[in-house]
């Protein structure tokens, strides 16, 4: 599933198009809309103005004149291209040429298409969305805030990270590897973490924030997710089998030995 990564992707993937006018609309499928009338979306995008990208977790905001902002989410399986490429976060574009059968959404803009890809139906578009139901994004989230929310939970370690109205932005994989790189088992009631497990772990989300966004994309391979997620696997830092089980109904990797 996209992550904050993959969507700050799409975010870069849309920015070209600040100051352009939206000339045509294609909701391909109704089933992407989510609290809108398919008249009531070409009415607020028909002829709008983007004004600007931003992206809160895994939402794209693409906010528009006449005060709306139109989100997307991107399901299992979304992509978003521009002229059939993708931003990458690091930098530069990669061709992504999209199957037409499974386009939910068409956009000209400024002469310029974009196009949301979604094979398996489950992305979304609404308009005008409570972002505030949304926690703080992962990019901007410190370690004071990270520590206060530790603090309030008897909930898993790993359950807070996913918690979107919490923290926004991350997912399954990226959860495992912020726990991997910090060292701590992601079954721990997060109030019973102390300073020294509060540092550990901030210190493995730091290091996995910058390491996903150098290698563009939470599935490119970053230590425990390159090979440590199947049965019977070995921790690639003390060769120790790996564990699997269940942690907020989520199947859930670490190693039981260095992640205490």
């Amino acid at each position: 599933m996209p992550e904050f990564v993959e969507v700050e992707a799409y975010r870069r993937t849309a920015e070209p198009l600040v100051g352009e006018s939206i000339d045509g609309i294609e909701v391909a499928d109704d089933r992407i809309l989510r609290r809108a009338e398919p008249a009531f979306v070409y009415g607020v995008l028909g002829g709008a103005t983007i004004e600007c990208t931003r992206r809160i977790g895994k939402v794209l905001l693409l906010d528009v004149s006449g005060g709306h902002t139109m989100s997307l989410t991107f399901g299992l399986r979304g992509w978003l291209s521009l002229d059939g490429r993708i931003a990458r976060p690091s930098g530069g574009w990669r061709d992504r040429s999209p199957n037409e059968e499974h386009v939910r959404l068409r956009l000209e803009v400024g002469g310029r298409l974009l196009e949301l890809e979604d094979q398996l139906r489950m992305a979304t578009l609404e308009i005008d969305i409570d972002d505030e139901r949304l926690g703080v994004d992962v990019m901007e989230l410190t370690k004071a805030q990270l520590a206060e929310l530790l603090g309030r939970t008897t909930r898993a370690v790993k359950t807070l990270l996913m918690d979107q109205r919490r923290i926004a932005g991350i997912g399954n994989l990226i959860a495992d590897e912020i726990l991997y790189q910090g060292g701590i088992d992601p079954r721990r009631p997060g109030d019973e973490l102390d300073a020294d497990d509060v540092a550990a772990l901030w210190t493995g989300l730091r290091r996995t924030r910058r390491r996903v966004l150098d290698r563009n994309g939470s599935h490119q391979g970053v230590l425990i997710q390159s090979g440590a997620r199947e049965r019977g696997e070995r921790c690639p830092r003390c060769g120790v089998e790996i564990s699997r089980v269940q942690v907020g109904g989520r199947t859930t990797y670490f190693c039981p030995n260095h992640q205490r």
